[in-house]
């Protein structure tokens, strides 16, 4: 009888005491291939798991025990991502440490993880908070630094008042919320460390095509890197010829229809074009824009506003005199942080221009737009012309543009951009909407930054310096000789990447570089740690909890050289970048990994997670990655090659699962009532493991009794079914089965084994052995409990996880029997069943003995057979 209560905990155990989960060596494996399986691990909250994360880890779990018995050496681990919000904001409320907050988190998590089967090699666990692990990941942030892809700036940034931290653009959503308590996102100028994602864009984009991704979240990428190619040119201020300014645009073919120019309120040089008589209300404006986050400005729904600062440009190619206006549609951020306004053929300008009552004036028509062979004819009706009401987007042919009229859009793009360049006001440029990435946090519960800040007047209190080794990296190719280093420092003229080395007693101790009000030294002892607090709440000037702990902030480097270490902590993202790595060689203390660990390993071949990552973490991890690779540390490009999306497990009522709708289901619940294997079973059934689905309680009844019915079909000696067809449907379902958990596509896996359970039993024979094996070995992937207890009613001895996978005959595949659908013009009139193989003849001459087919040919003569064989005979009659 079936009685998971008993059976689960019993085989939970005996996992445990024989550490059936173990990952193998590389010498232990020999030649087994290796299969790397994961899931994106999983932030520890208070609440435990939920239904969807079972659905995932379900999933993983199943294709990385199919793959063991496929005879690969697999490594599926799982780990934390505790440093976040959550813990931190208890602590506050509580004053409770998060790190005590995440350790009971930790292990709610993994007991639940532990009572549903999952196999992984908890000997690998990593947790993201652990000393060891912040050692790498700090290490990590010490390399972008030193090779210029970290930097200080004061920057209006997305700032959330209730977390009182700033915000990556990646982070605020939908309605300028922030992603994590919802609350209005303000901007605030705020010291800030930036990584320099945009230095990798060209490779982050190209490097997309070579993965196998759902090509929905790779298209996210493409658009949240936004490359774009176009030109930027210069048109200088009216009244004054030494002032120009820059814009840049993708659609040159439009600029005999640019009636204006928008400035961004928060381009570096606005002030200078606003006149006397309109600065006081352009200021305003600029103060109220500033106040909002990009996603608010740039929301196409948003009503237009604008100001005229009074001042005109002249564009380069006709000679016209075109308004400047502020706007705060445009972004500083974005190219030149100007654009050149065509209201005809760009929706924001159209709205924007008719708010303001400005002049639209077309200069690309698709009317009578007709290609002939390789030419383009065009025909354009000036009297016919209505008032433009709508704007037009699209490539045509240019009107009203002096020599290039009656020129594709195509042709005009590149002659255009030939122009600009040959008189000099203009180029090709490529642009990305990426921007750089906003790392730090003004929070607590985080990694520290290993920096310290020196002021410029304690530069000169340095101790001697002995020697400076000469650079290795392209970065950091400027090497001051010794007897520079002390004036140049006091005069604080060392840009950025400029580096020198630090030695003190004949040791080089650190590297100094400049900072953004004075000097940094890198820390390399360590890991450091955070000290303890008073208070974790973040002061909301700016600074984190960290500034108020003395002995943290304070450093003395000689007898006579003091700094201050840097006190904004790394965002919860940093650790999730590089946790993949530490999966392979996770005690390994001078890396990230050993290189020999991550060359055996290689790539993530399986990676599963949800969508929401795609501009998040998925990002941040192939740019780290990319870094990673080109220091040398890893030997392959990209972390994860085959990325599988799932779908979102919703509530009985269709609707997301929360806590405000009471519509929240707890796997601990379904395991107490079902067990775990019917909680695995059915999650991986409810639909394609892509797709979301409600929860279905009469559904989970049904995959409850399909278990049932497994044991007990076990226990039962005789079968009543011919054994031939049994042993075929068998051969099928292996493969089936098979080629579907390849392609997690688990339903269909699942419903196999229910037909074979259904229709596929064999007699009391010689075969009865055979068949239970092959159903327990694939019925283990789903509900790995039951299918142990299957294998050991067989009298095997072994663990059904080190079973090897059943292997089917094709001539297995192919059926005795075929049912042939007969049709007569076109319409199906019956079916037939024949032996495999049958001829036309024999179908033709059966079908015509049959009344019930002949009915529909009485009066008419056939003109033509059609014949698929094993399939279709149809007849055409008239």
């Amino acid at each position: 009888m079936y009685n998971p209560k008993i059976t689960e905990p019993k085989w939970q155990r005996f996992w445990e005491e024989h550490d059936t989960f173990r990952t193998l060596s590389p010498s232990e494996a020999g030649n087994k291939p290796k299969k790397y399986v994961l899931s994106m691990f999983p932030y520890p909250s208070g609440e435990g798991l939920h239904v969807g994360h079972a659905k995932v880890y379900s999933a993983t779990d199943a294709y990385a025990r199919y793959s063991k018995t496929r005879g690969y050496n697999v490594l599926h681990p799982m780990g934390w991502d505790a440093f976040g919000l959550p813990a931190e904001n208890y602590a506050i409320k509580t004053g409770t440490h998060p790190a005590i907050t995440t350790a009971k988190n930790v292990a709610n998590y993994t007991r639940q993880m532990k009572s549903i089967g999952l196999s992984y090699d908890w000997s690998r666990e990593v947790n993201t908070t652990d000393v060891d692990y912040i050692k790498q990941t700090q290490w990590i942030f010490l390399q972008l630094f030193e090779r210029g892809l970290a930097y200080e700036q004061d920057l209006p940034i997305n700032y959330c008042p209730s977390c009182k931290t700033g915000l990556a653009n990646e982070e605020v959503v939908g309605d300028n919320k922030c992603d994590r308590c919802g609350t209005t996102v303000e901007r605030r100028k705020i010291r800030q460390w930036v990584l320099k994602i945009t230095e990798y864009a060209e490779r982050l984009l190209a490097d997309i095509d070579t993965l196998d991704w759902p090509e929905s979240i790779k298209e996210m990428q493409r658009n949240w890197i936004g490359k774009s190619e176009g030109v930027e040119f210069s048109m200088k201020k009216v009244g004054d010829n030494s002032k120009e300014l820059a814009v840049y645009t993708t659609r040159i073919d439009t600029v005999y229809g640019m009636t204006y120019v928008v400035l961004a309120a928060d381009h570096k040089d606005v002030a200078n074009w606003i006149t006397p008589e309109c600065r006081e209300k352009c200021e305003k404006y600029i103060a109220d824009s500033k106040a909002k986050s990009d996603l608010e400005r740039t929301n196409e729904g948003k009503e237009k506003t604008g100001e005229f600062t009074g001042s005109y440009v002249i564009n380069p190619f006709n000679g016209e005199q075109i308004p400047v206006w502020i706007g705060d549609y445009v972004l500083g951020s974005y190219g030149t942080g100007a654009v050149m306004a065509v209201p005809a053929h760009d929706e924001r300008d159209f709205e924007f221009a008719k708010k303001m009552g400005l002049k639209i004036r077309q200069s690309i028509t698709t009317i009578h737009y007709v290609p002939e062979g390789k030419e383009i004819g065009w025909v354009y009706d000036y009297e016919n012309l209505k008032k433009l009401e709508i704007v037009c987007t699209q490539d045509g042919v240019l009107i009203d543009s002096a020599e290039f009229t009656g020129l594709s859009s195509a042709e005009a793009r590149i002659k255009l951009a030939e122009k600009a360049e040959s008189e000099g006001f203009g180029k090709k440029k490529t642009n990305y909407k990426l921007r750089d990435w906003l790392f730090s946090r003004q929070r607590y519960w985080g990694e520290p930054i290993p920096l310290i800040h020196l002021e410029t007047e304690d530069m000169k209190k340095l101790p001697h310096i002995s020697s400076i080794s000469e650079a290795t990296d392209s970065h950091l190719a400027y090497i001051l000789k010794r007897d520079e280093v002390a004036g140049e420092c006091a005069k604080g003229t060392l840009c950025h990447g400029k580096v020198r080395e630090l030695v003190i007693g004949g040791k080089v101790v650190s590297k100094i570089y400049d900072g953004l009000y004075g000097k940094i030294i890198c820390d390399y002892k360590l890991p450091l740690e955070l000290p303890e607090v008073q208070n974790y709440e973040p002061a909301g000037d700016g600074n984190s909890p960290l500034a108020l702990v003395p002995n943290f902030v304070n450093v003395q480097l000689a007898s006579n050289l003091s700094g201050k270490r840097e006190t904004n902590t790394m965002p919860q993202w940093a650790g999730s970048c590089w946790y993949y790595l530490r999966f392979m060689d996770p005690r390994f203390p001078d890396a990230p990994a050993s290189r020999e660990m991550i060359d055996y390993w290689g790539q993530v071949d399986k990676y599963v997670g949800g969508a929401e990552h795609a501009v998040l973490h998925l990002l941040y991890a192939r740019f780290w990655h990319k870094v990673l690779f080109d220091i040398g540390v890893v030997s392959f490009k990209e972390p994860f090659q085959d990325l599988i999306g799932v779908g979102l497990i919703l509530g009985p009522d269709g609707g997301k699962m929360s806590k405000s709708k009471g519509n929240v289901i707890n796997p601990d619940d379904v395991v107490k009532e079902y067990g775990a294997d019917t909680l695995r079973m059915y999650e991986l059934f409810i639909s394609d493991f892509r797709d979301a689905a409600p929860w279905d309680t009469d559904a989970i009844v049904g995959v409850r009794r399909f278990l049932e019915r497994s044991q007990a079909i076990f226990e039962i000696p005789k079968f009543a079914a011919d054994d031939m067809k049994a042993m075929k449907l068998m051969h099928k379902t292996i493969k089936k089965v098979g080629e579907n958990i390849e392609a997690f596509k688990f339903n269909t896996a699942i419903s196999a084994l229910m037909i074979l359970l259904n229709e596929g039993i064999p007699k009391d024979s010689e075969n009865t052995l055979e068949w239970k094996e092959n159903f327990a070995i694939m019925l283990h992937p789903f509900a790995p409990h039951l299918a142990e207890e299957l294998y050991q009613m067989l009298g095997k001895t072994t663990s059904v996880f080190e079973a090897t996978w059943p292997e089917y005959q094709e001539f297995m595949l192919v059926d005795d029997e075929v049912t042939i659908a007969i049709q007569v013009n076109g319409k199906l009139r019956g079916t037939h069943v024949f032996l495999n193989g049958v001829s036309q003849e024999e179908v033709a001459a059966r079908v015509m003995e049959d009344p019930e087919i002949n009915k529909w040919l009485d009066g008419l003569t056939i003109v033509r057979e059609i014949f698929v064989p094993n399939k279709l005979y149809g007849i055409v009659a008239k």
